[in-house]
């Protein structure tokens, strides 16, 4: 049996969230090492909405059996 296929909103999310984490993250580094501790700071911070968004796609995605593991069929209950 094959799993339904993923929304493209859950992709989106998903290129999205990476995409905003990694930028922040790196801007954060950058700052950091600049010697801006509240840029630095404040980056990371604006970190946390796209984690937040991340969590609630995978969340999404294990809720209505988008990922996880395949379902054994084999198995007989009686």
């Amino acid at each position: 049996m094959l799993k339904a296929p993923i929304s493209p909103y859950v992709v989106a999310g998903r290129i999205l969230s990476i995409i905003g984490m990694s930028f922040f993250t790196a801007a954060g580094i950058l700052f950091f090492i600049g010697g801006f501790w509240f840029w630095g700071l404040g980056a990371l911070i604006c970190c946390i909405p796209f984690f937040a968004l991340i969590v609630a796609v995978e969340r999404y995605s294990t809720k209505h059996g988008l990922i996880g593991p395949e379902p054994d069929l084999s198995f007989d209950e009686n």
